[in-house]
């Protein structure tokens, strides 16, 4: 397989090129954000198209539509829960809960990301969890920006936990025939663990920003005018018990249908629009098509298009499968390919869109295993991919869909989160993530 890699990467050396220096820009520009990511995206696909790396129809291949169809039916179903006022009710019980306690937002908040992410996916969960932070953090005038990130990573290692949680895990679970209490008694422990101690971590390290109120009387009254302000507001709604009633209906057999959606042989893009068009059908009168459709994150889901076509030809010339084909062969030493499939994941997670990355790691591993036939834990590369690819995906704006998705939220209501922003926040506790699971599997090798 080294030899066909040399031969692709020898018949495709200037178009690696191209492909290699095009990807490193737009990553620079997306880091120093002078131009909108979005047009970097785009621009740099288009270059790519027009420097002959591939044509018009292959970059469109390249396009991951399931993501994009699942990211734009979401969208367009939150907008429909927004209109029947069930994140105001929401809102409304987690005010009164918290009492507007910053602690106890932060505690609920994460608790409830992580949880949906694991049982939804991560990305439905952001979109569903970020719009409700905004709202209560900037009411009482909490930074938005922790809270927000925190959410992300959250949604991330939730998401690891189950086969439906994040991407990755689909595709390795549908190629490989992981069910999903498979994944969920593997992935369990390091995921649990991760969440305790990045939680920690986050209360640890931004203690002034969360602690709780009780001795800070001016806080404490905005707190409760807020929480009366919020009450008082959602009471004076007229709310349409017909449009909450069916918008709940087809909400949770969304959420039903992706949890199913495995066994069904039914794509979650298809679901997720199907869930969206079955909506607008039955909200006809409450809702408007045109306004839905403004709803969406055109510039986010272009961006996606964009980020995809530019990996792929990182995938098309040999560039990605050469460079993980090459970390890999360093060693023969089965513990040390282990903990380095899980690193070498993480760290390309970071800096790729980790769909196309698990695609090409999948034969690979099939490689590796029948080297290592007969050592009894050759299963745990699997678990060594999969966490890699999901938690390292926390490391960079662009690691992972959730982290783009929940950035532009919250841009979209004010609250600038940058790349750097981001990152120094993330990718420490990104390296903690892959630590845990490295002595995880380091465990699960004695037994």
């Amino acid at each position: 397989m080294i030899d066909n890699l040399l031969l692709l990467l020898s018949q495709n050396f200037d178009k690696s090129i191209i492909s290699i220096t095009v990807y490193l820009s737009c990553l620079i520009f997306i880091v120093f954000e002078r131009i909108d990511k979005t047009i970097i995206a785009i621009g740099g696909a288009l270059i790519l198209i027009l420097l002959g790396v591939f044509d018009v129809k292959e970059a469109i291949n390249y396009i991951d539509f399931e993501t994009i169809l699942l990211l734009m039916g979401m969208m367009m179903i939150m907008h429909i829960c927004h209109k029947s006022e069930i994140f105001s009710w929401l809102s409304t019980k987690i005010a009164a809960l918290t009492k507007g306690n910053p602690f106890l937002i932060f505690l609920v908040f994460l608790f409830v990301t992580a949880v949906f992410s694991a049982f939804f996916d991560n990305v439905t969960t952001i979109l569903i969890i970020v719009p409700i932070t905004l709202a209560i953090t900037k009411g009482m005038g909490i930074n938005p920006k922790l809270f927000i990130v925190s959410e992300i990573i959250f949604s991330n290692i939730g998401g690891a936990l189950t086969l439906i949680g994040d991407p990755p895990n689909i595709i390795i679970g549908s190629k490989v025939g992981l069910s999903f209490n498979t994944f969920i008694y593997n992935m369990g422990l390091p995921v649990i663990l991760s969440i305790i101690t990045i939680y920690l971590v986050l209360v640890l390290f931004n203690w002034k920003e969360i602690k709780p109120i009780k001795t800070n009387l001016s806080k404490l009254f905005l707190s409760y005018l807020l929480i009366k302000k919020i009450q008082l507001q959602f009471s004076k709604k007229v709310l349409k018990k017909r449009f909450i009633y069916i918008t709940l209906l087809i909400l949770i057999l969304s959420i039903l249908g992706f949890v199913y959606a495995h066994s069904l042989n039914i794509s979650v893009g298809v679901l997720s629009m199907l869930a969206a068009t079955v909506l607008l059908i039955f909200t006809t009168k409450e809702v408007d098509l045109n306004e839905t459709l403004n709803k969406v994150e055109w510039p986010t889901l272009f961006f996606f298009a964009g980020l995809f076509i530019i990996t792929g030809s990182l995938e098309k010339t040999g560039v990605l499968a050469y460079f993980s084909h090459g970390i890999i062969s360093i060693t023969d030493n089965f513990t040390y390919l282990l903990i380095l499939v899980l690193w070498v994941s993480g760290i390309v997670s970071m800096l790729v869109d980790n769909i196309p990355f698990v695609t090409i790691m999948i034969p690979i591993i099939y490689d590796i295993q029948e080297v290592f036939s007969g050592n009894p834990h050759v299963s745990l590369l699997w678990w060594a991919l999969a966490l890699g690819a999901c938690l390292g995906g926390n490391g960079t704006l662009i690691g992972a869909s959730a982290n783009v998705v929940g950035v532009s939220l919250a841009s979209k209501e004010g609250v600038n989160i940058t790349f750097l922003d981001y990152m120094k926040m993330a990718f420490p506790l990104t390296f903690i993530t892959l630590v845990i699971s490295s002595i995880y599997l380091l465990i699960r090798l004695t037994y």
